[in-house]
C-alpha cells in the first residue's frame, strides 16, 4: 500500500509540472506573439485583387498588356491562397499615390515559390521589374531577406503591379504594404521571436544529445534526430535555411521541406515507439508504428528523385492519419494508467490543435489576430518542452527500476559484492594515483609546448609578435572577416630613411630605433584584439579587426605623429624618426585570395614612400589616396 500511495503521489507531482510547464509555456509564447505582433504594416492586400489563372503556355507580359479580352478575375477573400496549383497565377493590382516622405516595401511573405516576377508599371511605362524565387539562387534576390521584398519605385501617381507567380508546391501569396522604417522594426521584432525559438530548439537538442553521449540511452538520441530535424523543417518554411545554410543548393531547396519533414516524422514515430515501450503492451501496435517509420524512411529516399508535388501531397495525407493515430495511441495508453502516456497526449495534441488553427486561417476560414507562422512556433515549442520532460521522466523511471533490481540483486549476494567492492576500491585507487601521475606530466608537457609556443612567436628584439604568429593570426582574422562579414585593417608601417640611420651610427643605435618605434606603436593599441607583429627588418604589421577606414585612419595618424614627435634617446643622441603607414579596410570576400588584403596594404605602403614618406596611404581600388 506504501508503495502505491509512493506512485500515485509521484503521478500526481508529475501531472502538477506538466500543467505548470505547459500553461508557463503558453504564456510566455502568447506574450511573445502579442509583442511580435504588435507592428502591423500600412496594408493587407488580398481582396480586390485581379488574377487571371493561365492554363498550359501562360502569356509574356507583353501579351498580357496587349490581349485586352483577358478574363480577370476579382478575387473575394483576403488570403491569397490556392493549393497545389502548378500553373502559372497572374495577380493585377493599383497602389496609390504613396507618401515620397517615406521609403515603401511590398512584402511576400512566403518564403517556398518556386518562380516570381513583378512588374511595377504607371500607365504604360515599366518603373522597375525584378524576378526571383527558389528555382534561382538566394544571391538572385535584391533585398537578402528570407522573405521577398521589393523597394517600390518613387512615382508621382498611382502604380499598377503586376505578378506572375509559378510554384510546384501550395500557392500562396501573402501581399503587404509596408513603410520601411516600420518593417525595420517589424523585422528585428520577427528576427528576435524566431532567434529564441531556434536557439530553445538547438539547446535543447544538444542538451538531449549530451545525455546520450553520458547515459548511452537511444531514446536521447531518437529525440535529438527529431528536435533537429523538425527545426530544419521549420527553418525551410521561413526561408531561413534556403538564406544561411544553402543559399546555392536550388536543388536542395526545392525538396528540403518534404525531406526534412518525412525525417521530422520518422524519428517521431520510433521515439514515441520506445518512449511508450509500445511493445509491452501490443505487439500488433508495436508492428505498425514499425511499419509507419519505414514508410516516412522510404517517403524520405523516393523524395530525392521523385516530383516535388507528388511526395508533399502523398506526405500531407500519412502526416494527419500518423498524428491521429499517435494521438490515439497515447489516450489509449493514458486509459492504461501508464503515467507519462497523458503528457506526451498532450504535447502532441498541442501541436496538432496549433497547426489544425494555423491550416484554418491559411484556407481563410477563421481570423487570427496573430501570424499562423508563430502559432505553429508556439505549439511546436511547448510540444518540445513536454516530450523533453515525458524523455527525461521516462529515463528517470527506468533507471529507477533498474535500481530496484539492482538493489535486490545486492540483497542476496551482499558478501561477495563487498568483496568485488574492496578489489574494486584498491584497483580505482591504483587508476586514479596513475591518473594523477598522468594529468601531472601532461600538465607539465603542456605548459612546456605553450612556453616554448610563446617564445617561437616573439621577437627576440622588440618584444613583440614575429611575422611567424602574424602569418598565422592574419589567415585566422580573414576568415573571421569572411565567416562573420566584419571590416579587418591591414597595415604596413615602415621606418623611414632606416638604412641610412644604420650606415651612419651604426646596427646597434638602428636596434634601438626598432625597439623605441615597436614600443611606441604597442602602446598606442587600447584593443585587446588589436595586434602588431614585427614583419621584418625595420617593417612592421599591424592587425586591428573590426575597424572601419575612418577609425584606422585616425589611430593610424596618431601612431605617425607620436613617432614623428618622440625622438628616440640612444648612446649617440636623440635621433628623430617618422614612419610611413599603408592600410587597407575592408571585408573578406569569398572570391578573393586569403593574401589579397596584404598585398594590397603593402602597395599602399608603397604609394606613401613615393609620395614622400612621413604619411598615412589607404589602398583604393582604382584610386590613389594619401
Amino acid at each position: 500500500m506504501a508503495g502505491l500511495s509512493e506512485k500515485r503521489l509521484e503521478a500526481r507531482w508529475l501531472w502538477l509540472i506538466a500543467m505548470s510547464a505547459l500553461v508557463v509555456g503558453l504564456y510566455i509564447a502568447f506574450h511573445m506573439l502579442q509583442t511580435v505582433n504588435a507592428t502591423q504594416p500600412q496594408q493587407e492586400i488580398g481582396r480586390g485583387v485581379e488574377v487571371f489563372r493561365a492554363p498550359g503556355n501562360a502569356p509574356t507580359l507583353d501579351e498580357l498588356l496587349k490581349n485586352e479580352d483577358i478574363d480577370w478575375q476579382t478575387e473575394q477573400h483576403q488570403l491569397l491562397s490556392y493549393g497545389m496549383h502548378s500553373d502559372p497565377i497572374w495577380f493585377r493590382f493599383n497602389l496609390p499615390r504613396l507618401d515620397q516622405r517615406h521609403r515603401w516595401l511590398l512584402e511576400v511573405d512566403y518564403a517556398l515559390l518556386d518562380d516570381l516576377q513583378i512588374w511595377f508599371m504607371q500607365e504604360s511605362a515599366l518603373l522597375s521589374d525584378y524576378s526571383t524565387g527558389d528555382s534561382l539562387p538566394f544571391r538572385s534576390r535584391t533585398i537578402a531577406s528570407e522573405k521577398f521584398l521589393f523597394p517600390i519605385p518613387e512615382a508621382d501617381g498611382p502604380i499598377t503591379v503586376y505578378i506572375r507567380v509559378q510554384s510546384s508546391g501550395s500557392l500562396k501569396l501573402p501581399l503587404r504594404l509596408w513603410d520601411m522604417e516600420e518593417y525595420l522594426v517589424h523585422g528585428g521584432e520577427h528576427g528576435l521571436m524566431l532567434g529564441i525559438f531556434f536557439g530553445f530548439l538547438a539547446a535543447m537538442g544538444l542538451s538531449n544529445f549530451f545525455f546520450f553521449l553520458t547515459t548511452r540511452s537511444i531514446n536521447f538520441l531518437y529525440y535529438c534526430g527529431y528536435v533537429l530535424f523538425l527545426g530544419l523543417t521549420l527553418l525551410t518554411l521561413h526561408g531561413i535555411g534556403y538564406k544561411y545554410l544553402w543559399p546555392e543548393n536550388i536543388w536542395l531547396q526545392g525538396r528540403s521541406v518534404v525531406l526534412f519533414a518525412n525525417a521530422t516524422m520518422f524519428f517521431a514515430v520510433i521515439f514515441s515507439r520506445e518512449l511508450l515501450e509500445v511493445y509491452r503492451h501490443s505487439q500488433f501496435i508495436d508492428r505498425l508504428l514499425k511499419i509507419s517509420a519505414l514508410v516516412f524512411l522510404g517517403l524520405f529516399v523516393s523524395s530525392l528523385v521523385l516530383p516535388y508535388w507528388l511526395m508533399i501531397k502523398t506526405f500531407l495525407l500519412l502526416l494527419i492519419l500518423e498524428v491521429l493515430f499517435i494521438c490515439g495511441l497515447g489516450i489509449w495508453l493514458w486509459r492504461r494508467g501508464v503515467a507519462i502516456a497523458r503528457i506526451y497526449t498532450i504535447a502532441w495534441t498541442t501541436l496538432l490543435l496549433t497547426a489544425m488553427i494555423a491550416s484554418l486561417e491559411n484556407l481563410n476560414l477563421i481570423s487570427l489576430d496573430i501570424n499562423s507562422h508563430y502559432l505553429l512556433i508556439a505549439g511546436a515549442s511547448v510540444e518540445t518542452v513536454l516530450l523533453a520532460l515525458v524523455l527525461a521522466v521516462s529515463y528517470n523511471q527506468q533507471r529507477q527500476h533498474a535500481f530496484d533490481a539492482q538493489q535486490q540483486a545486492l540483497e542476496k549476494e551482499r558478501e561477495l559484492r563487498e568483496a568485488e567492492h574492496q578489489a574494486q576500491q584498491e584497483l580505482e585507487y591504483k587508476v586514479q594515483e596513475r591518473t594523477l601521475e598522468l594529468e601531472i606530466t601532461l600538465r607539465e608537457l603542456s605548459e612546456k609546448n605553450q612556453e616554448l609556443e610563446e617564445r617561437n612567436t616573439m621577437d627576440s628584439l622588440t618584444g613583440i609578435r614575429n611575422r611567424r604568429y602574424f602569418d598565422k593570426r592574419y589567415l585566422a582574422e580573414i576568415r573571421r572577416s569572411r565567416r562573420e562579414q566584419t571590416t579587418l585593417t591591414v597595415a604596413m608601417i615602415d621606418i623611414d630613411h632606416f638604412k641610412k640611420t644604420n650606415d651612419n651610427l651604426g646596427h646597434l643605435v638602428g636596434d634601438e630605433c626598432i625597439k623605441a618605434v615597436a614600443g611606441k606603436i604597442k602602446s598606442l593599441l587600447k584593443r585587446p584584439a588589436d595586434d602588431v607583429c614585427r614583419y621584418g627588418g625595420e617593417e612592421f604589421a599591424l592587425l586591428l579587426p573590426n575597424t572601419d577606414e575612418q577609425g584606422a585612419r585616425t589611430l593610424l595618424e596618431h601612431i605617425r605623429e607620436q613617432i614623428q614627435q618622440s625622438p628616440v634617446d640612444t648612446a649617440s643622441g636623440d635621433v628623430s624618426l617618422t614612419v610611413s603607414i599603408g592600410f587597407v579596410s575592408a571585408m573578406a570576400a569569398s572570391s578573393l585570395e586569403d593574401n589579397t588584403l596584404l598585398s594590397q596594404a603593402d602597395q599602399a605602403l608603397y604609394q606613401a614612400k613615393e609620395q614622400g614618406r612621413n604619411r598615412v596611404c589607404q589602398f583604393i581600388p582604382n584610386q590613389s589616396q594619401e
